[in-house]
C-alpha cells in the first residue's frame, strides 16, 4: 500500500465516522431543521467517499456524477431547504 492510497484510506474512515454521527443524530434529535442540515451532510460525505475511491480507481463517469451530484442533488435542494427553513422569507 502506497503513502497516497493511506492518506485516501484514512480520509475515508473519517468521512464514513461523520456519515454515521450525522445517521446517530438525525435518528437522536427532534428537530426537523437539524435533520434537514444533516441530511444534506449525508449526502455530500457519501458523494466525497466516491470521489476519493475514484482518485485510486479509474472510471469513465466521476466528471458526470461529480456535475450530477452538484446540480440536481446539491444546490438546488440546498437552495429549497433554505427557503422552507427560513418559511418563504428572501
Amino acid at each position: 500500500m502506497t503513502l497516497f492510497e493511506t492518506i485516501l484510506t484514512c480520509c475515508g474512515v473519517i468521512i464514513a465516522v461523520s456519515i454515521i454521527v450525522s445517521l446517530i443524530l438525525i435518528l437522536r434529535t427532534k428537530d426537523w431543521m437539524t435533520r434537514a442540515v444533516m441530511s444534506d451532510m449525508i449526502f455530500y460525505g457519501m458523494l466525497s467517499i466516491y470521489f476519493l475511491w475514484t482518485l485510486n480507481n479509474e472510471t469513465s463517469v466521476s466528471y458526470e456524477v461529480a456535475l450530477l451530484g452538484a446540480v440536481s442533488a446539491g444546490v438546488l435542494p440546498t437552495l429549497s431547504m433554505a427557503r422552507i427553513i427560513s418559511k418563504g422569507r428572501r
